[in-house]
């Protein structure tokens, strides 16, 4: 099920959620600040109620792992099912009524590729970047990330990130309830700059994230319902 509203880009810092009448976790994404990217909040274009239904329903309705994604840049919000898993990778689709081609692949949290989108992400090297914030260390990484281009040719950016560690905070989206350490990644690719913010469970799990995807789509917000 696929739900518009106007995403803000900054880590879901003023979330806080309250317990459902049927034992879920409110989403509320909409009240995301854009203030750790230097930008203005934008407004609200669709009620929030609905993404909250649209989420209650997949978890009553499904099995097995969910999570919500919001772009940016698309004002789209969309709930995901997992349909793969190839080691630590796991591929998503939206739930929906319909065949949906469009899928987005993960390595604990972290989107590492995506299809069906425009300008896909097709491949990403993230490993320094994921053992820092998984570890919940601070440390400089390189961000390998591969996209198509508009004449289908692969073009790479290359950035150098800092990570660091910040303070503590509770997730409680869906039926995840879990105390995290916010984790941020500072990037640079000559003149083009980007921050992730990640939020780290006890286990090293990022159950929270917003991460920049590409030019075309921005930032996206991805967020744990149940793993």
């Amino acid at each position: 099920m696929k739900r518009s509203l106007t995403l803000t880009a900054a880590l879901l810092a003023g979330l806080g959620m309250a317990a459902c009448s049927n034992g879920h976790k409110d989403v509320n994404a909409l009240t995301v600040a854009k203030a750790a990217v230097g930008s203005k909040p934008s407004q609200v274009v669709d009620d929030p109620a609905q993404v909250q239904a649209a989420v209650n329903e997949a978890l009553n309705v499904l099995e097995g792992p969910l999570a919500l994604v919001t772009f940016e840049k698309t004002n789209n919000n969309v709930v995901l099912r997992q349909i793969a898993t190839n080691g630590p990778y796991r591929t998503w689709t939206s739930w929906s009524q319909g065949t949906d081609r469009r899928s987005v692949t993960t390595r604990n949290g972290m989107i590492t590729a995506t299809r069906g989108l425009r300008n896909d992400l097709m491949s990403s090297d993230v490993s320094q970047t994921l053992s820092l914030v998984s570890s919940r260390s601070s440390g400089n990484a390189t961000r390998i990330q591969r996209y198509l281009d508009g004449e289908n040719q692969i073009v790479e950016m290359r950035a150098n990130c800092t990570i660091s560690r910040g303070g503590q905070s509770r997730v409680q989206v869906g039926v995840i309830d879990r105390l995290t350490v916010e984790m941020t990644e500072n990037c640079q690719d000559g003149d083009r700059s980007f921050r992730n913010i990640y939020r780290v469970d006890g286990q090293g799990r990022i159950v929270q994230s917003v991460q920049w995807l590409s030019d075309f789509y921005g930032l996206a917000v991805l967020q744990s319902l149940r793993d």
